[in-house]
């Protein structure tokens, strides 16, 4: 097993992993342009624990080799600002992407906040990604600015054209922030003039994050971002609708955030799709850490730690499997703990019902469990 892979990874790391993981989210460097107010990444881009700023190429490809032979077949490149990562030149990325090919990833794709200042899309070694995804709140600078910052909507925005025009698969991602749920005079939601926006600028999915007090560590940093609950179950519903009848000419990612309880416990194979109970990710940061739950970025929660050519499963409290009941649907752990919810079940934050992922087609196929043809949680225990 040892000559198997370029670590020496604990077997509880394999036995969790081995076989079921789909997809890992390279946090390639800690370096951004921005400051946004809602970031969870933020205590990362002032303080490390290893004052290690990126993750250096050469221990990365290896990284990507070993998770790639435990099953993984897509890789999101990330950061901080991916952008940043490496020399100014994007010699390191360029790199990197073509090495996820070699290694044999089937779906490479880049988020980005878009506010890199030369024409880096028009690389050689940029044009090996299946997708790039534009992190972008808002349909103009009042809108967005507020936000994530001065002048960044127009920097975002004039790349993202520039992008559509160079043939990339271009998808946006947006945080649902308060504005975006005021309504104008006519009645229309400012998420919907969203959604038409990214459309009109020929992009093909939008996928939006909804932005609450989750009773994660990264609420204290999180600023005046959050919306309420009842606002935004509000505001899904009439988007469901709108999906539903077509009117929107791109793909919609809605996640669904909260559900009542009753309805919950009709189907619970459904609702309760967790990634930590799949084991189907790996988040992997700049400082060592690896995890699975995007909401404990910037704590000390995860499941393992890499250094010295070595993959440790985290064996403490800290594990942040501890608290999860592995072997049953459950509303989402993480937050049940705090998160005031009154009569609805908190649901993962990635539950966003045919959302068309990659890794999930013909995969893991965990939507199929809503007509019960499937079980998702036919896990193992740790």
């Amino acid at each position: 097993m040892k000559d198997k892979f370029n670590f020496e990874i604990s077997q509880k790391f394999i036995d969790y992993f081995d076989k079921r993981v789909k997809q890992v989210f390279f946090y390639t460097t800690e370096s951004c342009h921005l400051r946004c107010k809602q970031c969870l990444y933020k205590p990362n881009l002032f303080f490390q624990m290893k004052q290690r700023k990126e993750i250096p190429l050469n221990e990365m490809i290896k990284l990507a080799e070993d998770f790639h032979k435990l099953g993984a077949i897509k890789a999101t490149i990330m950061g901080g600002e991916p952008s940043k990562y490496g020399d100014e030149k994007h010699n390191n990325l360029c790199k990197f992407i073509a090495e996820l090919r070699r290694i044999g990833y089937t779906y490479i794709r880049m988020d980005t906040n878009g506010q890199f200042e030369d024409d880096m899309l028009a690389l050689d070694g940029m044009k090996e990604l299946d997708e790039v995804s534009f992190s972008i709140d808002g349909y103009s600078p009042e809108t967005n600015d507020i936000l994530r910052g001065e002048g960044s909507f127009e920097k975002c925005h004039a790349n993202i054209k520039r992008a559509v025009e160079l043939g990339y698969t271009v998808d946006v991602t947006s945080c649902i922030h308060p504005v975006l749920l005021q309504e104008d005079a006519n009645g229309q939601l400012n998420i919907e003039k969203m959604i038409l926006f990214a459309q009109n600028l020929g992009v093909r999915n939008i996928n939006f994050h909804v932005l609450f007090k989750h009773g994660f560590p990264m609420d204290t940093w999180t600023e005046d971002t959050a919306v309420t609950p009842e606002r935004w179950i509000e505001a899904r519903d009439i988007l469901a609708d709108a999906v539903t009848k077509n009117k929107y000419k791109i793909h919609v990612r809605i996640p669904y955030h909260f559900i009542a309880r009753e309805e919950f416990d009709k189907n619970p194979k459904y609702y309760g799709y967790c990634p930590a109970k799949l084991g189907e990710r790996l988040l992997v940061h700049p400082d060592g850490q690896i995890r699975i739950c995007s909401g404990l970025i910037s704590s000390k929660y995860c499941v393992a730690h890499y250094y010295d050519n070595k993959i440790v499963w985290e064996e403490g409290y800290l594990n942040e499997l501890n608290d999860h009941d592995l072997n049953n649907p459950t509303p989402c752990t993480n937050q049940s703990k705090g998160m005031k919810c009154g009569n609805y079940c908190p649901l993962c934050f990635s539950f966003k019902p045919y959302q068309k992922e990659y890794v999930w087609k013909n995969k893991l196929k965990w939507e199929e469990a809503n007509d019960q043809k499937c079980n998702i949680f036919d896990n193992k225990s740790v």
